[in-house]
């Protein structure tokens, strides 16, 4: 069928690759808090342990003391497994306060060496400016302390403004016993097959290649450069290289006119979607490896890059894993066994999307917040004539993708649209 065309080999005596340095892994044995008082920086180290959480402050605020108690909105965010009822407000933030926001403060929770951003958060600043700040509406808590400093929660709009889960979804998506995904435990996965032409392909790379001289950085982990090679492009300072930023930047100050014209393109193709309800776009930020043995760590994105993110996987297809954050959790001695997550994955909940070439999956909700992706490392085998090749499972192991050798990711991200402009599905 039009929307399935799948190729799997079968893969027998598959063998785990050894465990490497990970591809762009960062050791986070502390996370470093970071207030401003007085115009005096101040830094503190916190050690960080397994499964527990940390308070990350960045901003121009100083706090004495967060608010004793979590309140609603907290009691909601610190337990639940879906923010599919935590609703935006039913009226527009005061648009009135258009000054710059004095900083957020996020909680993350420490899985090991992964630190991931909770769905809440603290800040002195009013709704208005946060939309501004991360592009999606929040939910405040009432009890404020005496520095003006609440609780809020991510409030992205609800699942039944985008598109309903269909085939697509059913061929794209299994869980750990090579099953489909039933639409009412998919957390917000949707995939676009043969979303560019070969044609469109080509041309988005060619400015690819062109930019990585210019803009890319190598963003492997140290003692990888031997081994792989690869190109981060981005708008956003990652303070990681001295090369100049990608001209089009990032947030709030994302200029669209700065993106080269094939790129540009595929956003205007990704704003025409039917049943996708978008806001302003907030960031483009390519990935480009030259491997086949490469992995992507669970992670949530950066919570200012918006609650609607497009992944384009170009000269390459890919599996990519979902986890949810209390199943890592529950298993961080196997998360962080590189030769248990080639064969088994990360834990028994996850989710794999397989991602053809030229095709984007798009996230949201649950699924950006609650959950994490991953591309898990491949396993490998020798084959008759002598050429190592790798695989990495769909599912299970009894379908498979074969790595090529080439990938670019492109993520496009994108705001919420303002409370008082959500649209309906299909509009």
């Amino acid at each position: 069928q039009k929307h399935c065309r799948i190729h799997f080999a079968v893969v027998m005596a598959v063998k785990p690759v050894r465990p490497r340095p990970r591809f762009g892994r960062q050791e986070v044995p502390l996370l470093v808090l970071q207030f401003a008082a007085a115009g005096v920086l101040a830094t503190f180290a916190a050690i960080t342990v397994a499964g527990t959480s940390a308070f990350v402050c960045s901003g121009r605020w100083a706090s004495r003391g967060m608010p004793s108690r979590l309140g609603a909105a907290g009691r909601v965010a610190a337990s639940a497994l879906s923010l599919d009822e935590v609703q935006a407000p039913s009226e527009a933030a005061d648009d009135s306060d258009e000054g710059p926001g004095r900083g957020i403060g996020f909680i993350h929770d420490a899985i090991g060496e992964y630190a991931l951003p909770k769905p809440y958060f603290y800040s002195p600043d009013s709704p208005a400016q946060l939309y501004r700040a991360l592009g999606v509406n929040v939910r405040s808590s009432e009890e404020v302390d005496e520095d003006g400093i609440r609780q809020h929660m991510f409030a992205p709009q609800h699942p039944s403004l985008y598109r309903p889960f269909g085939p697509m979804e059913d061929a794209s998506l299994l869980d750990m016993e090579g099953q489909q995904i039933p639409h009412d435990r998919n957390p917000g996965i949707r995939v676009e097959r043969d979303f560019l032409s070969e044609e469109e392909e080509e041309a988005v790379l060619k400015e690819l290649r062109e930019l990585a001289n210019s803009h890319g950085y190598d963003f492997v982990a140290p003692g990888e450069q031997g081994e792989a090679m690869s190109a981060r492009i981005t708008g956003r300072d990652e303070k990681s290289s001295d090369l100049p930023l990608a001209p089009w930047r990032w947030g709030l100050d994302f200029d669209k006119a700065k993106v080269p014209p094939a790129l540009r393109k595929v956003i205007g193709k990704i704003e025409s979607l039917k049943g996708y309800p978008l806001g302003p776009i907030r960031d483009v930020t390519v990935n480009i490896r030259q491997t086949m043995d490469y992995q992507m760590v669970p992670h949530i994105d950066p919570p200012g890059d918006g609650p609607n993110s497009f992944v384009l996987s170009l000269a390459s297809g890919a599996v990519v894993t979902w986890s949810p954050v209390r199943a890592l959790k529950e298993n961080i001695e196997r998360v962080n066994d590189d030769d248990v997550v080639v064969m088994d994955s990360y834990t028994d909940e996850d989710i794999d999307c397989l991602v053809p070439r030229r095709s984007m999956y798009h996230f949201s909700g649950n699924a950006r917040y609650l959950w994490t992706h991953a591309v898990r490392p491949p396993a490998s085998r020798k084959s008759d004539d002598g050429e190592l090749e790798t695989y990495e499972r769909f599912g299970t192991w009894d379908k498979v993708l074969r790595r090529r050798e080439h990938r670019a990711a492109i993520i496009f991200t994108f705001a919420d649209p303002p409370v008082q402009a959500s649209p309906k599905a299909g509009n």
